[in-house]
Protein backbone atom coordinates (compact mmCIF):
# COMPACT_ATOMS: atom_id res chain seq x y z
CA UNK A 1 0.00 0.00 0.00
CA UNK A 2 0.93 3.45 -1.01
CA UNK A 3 0.99 6.09 2.00
CA UNK A 4 0.67 9.78 1.88
CA UNK A 5 3.87 10.51 3.37
CA UNK A 6 5.82 8.47 1.10
CA UNK A 7 4.49 10.55 -1.58
CA UNK A 8 4.64 13.92 0.11
CA UNK A 9 8.79 12.80 0.85
CA UNK A 10 9.42 12.04 -3.15
CA UNK A 11 7.27 15.02 -3.67
CA UNK A 12 10.05 17.10 -1.11
CA UNK A 13 13.23 15.11 -2.51
CA UNK A 14 12.06 16.30 -6.38
CA UNK A 15 11.95 20.06 -4.55
CA UNK A 16 15.17 20.06 -3.09
CA UNK A 17 13.56 22.12 0.00
CA UNK A 18 11.82 24.70 -2.50
CA UNK A 19 8.77 24.50 -1.62
CA UNK A 20 7.12 27.58 -0.72
CA UNK A 21 7.47 28.78 2.75
CA UNK A 22 3.64 29.34 2.37
CA UNK A 23 2.38 26.05 1.00
CA UNK A 24 2.06 23.16 3.34
CA UNK A 25 1.99 20.01 1.82
CA UNK A 26 -1.04 17.66 1.99
CA UNK A 27 -3.55 15.28 -0.21
CA UNK A 28 -5.71 17.89 -1.45
CA UNK A 29 -2.54 20.42 -2.57
CA UNK A 30 -2.50 20.78 -6.17
CA UNK A 31 0.44 19.48 -8.10
CA UNK A 32 0.77 22.71 -10.17
CA UNK A 33 1.00 24.87 -7.27
CA UNK A 34 4.33 23.18 -6.39
CA UNK A 35 6.08 23.93 -9.70
CA UNK A 36 7.07 20.83 -10.71
CA UNK A 37 7.30 20.27 -14.26
CA UNK A 38 5.60 17.05 -15.99
CA UNK A 39 8.81 15.60 -15.85
CA UNK A 40 9.14 15.88 -12.57
CA UNK A 41 5.87 14.58 -11.98
CA UNK A 42 6.27 10.97 -14.30
CA UNK A 43 9.68 10.71 -12.28
CA UNK A 44 7.56 10.38 -9.03
CA UNK A 45 5.11 7.97 -10.68
CA UNK A 46 7.90 6.01 -12.18
CA UNK A 47 9.68 5.81 -8.69
CA UNK A 48 5.83 4.67 -7.11
CA UNK A 49 6.10 2.15 -9.68
CA UNK A 50 9.46 0.70 -9.36
CA UNK A 51 9.48 0.31 -5.51
CA UNK A 52 6.26 -1.26 -5.93
CA UNK A 53 6.44 -3.19 -8.85
CA UNK A 54 3.59 -2.20 -10.76
CA UNK A 55 2.26 -0.20 -13.41
CA UNK A 56 0.26 3.01 -13.47
CA UNK A 57 -3.40 2.55 -15.65
CA UNK A 58 -1.88 5.44 -18.21
CA UNK A 59 -5.58 7.53 -18.56
CA UNK A 60 -6.54 7.70 -15.16
CA UNK A 61 -2.23 8.93 -14.34
CA UNK A 62 -2.96 11.67 -17.15
CA UNK A 63 -5.78 13.03 -15.02
CA UNK A 64 -4.36 13.45 -11.77
CA UNK A 65 -4.18 16.75 -10.24
CA UNK A 66 -3.36 16.66 -6.55
CA UNK A 67 -1.05 15.01 -4.30
CA UNK A 68 -4.06 12.67 -3.13
CA UNK A 69 -5.10 11.55 -6.38
CA UNK A 70 -1.59 10.20 -7.00
CA UNK A 71 -2.03 8.11 -3.62
CA UNK A 72 -5.24 6.91 -4.46
CA UNK A 73 -4.59 5.94 -8.52
CA UNK A 74 -1.32 4.02 -7.39
CA UNK A 75 -3.67 2.35 -4.78
CA UNK A 76 -6.19 1.24 -7.30
CA UNK A 77 -3.46 0.37 -9.98
CA UNK A 78 -1.34 -1.48 -7.06
CA UNK A 79 -4.76 -3.44 -6.35
CA UNK A 80 -5.90 -4.06 -9.65
CA UNK A 81 -1.92 -5.96 -10.61
CA UNK A 82 -1.83 -8.27 -7.75
CA UNK A 83 -5.74 -8.95 -8.73
CA UNK A 84 -4.45 -10.14 -12.04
Amino acid sequence: MIVLEEVLDMIRKKLRNKLPSHLDLTADTELDRLGLSSLQVADIVFAIEDEHDFEFDLAKALGITTIGEIVTVANEALAEFHQA
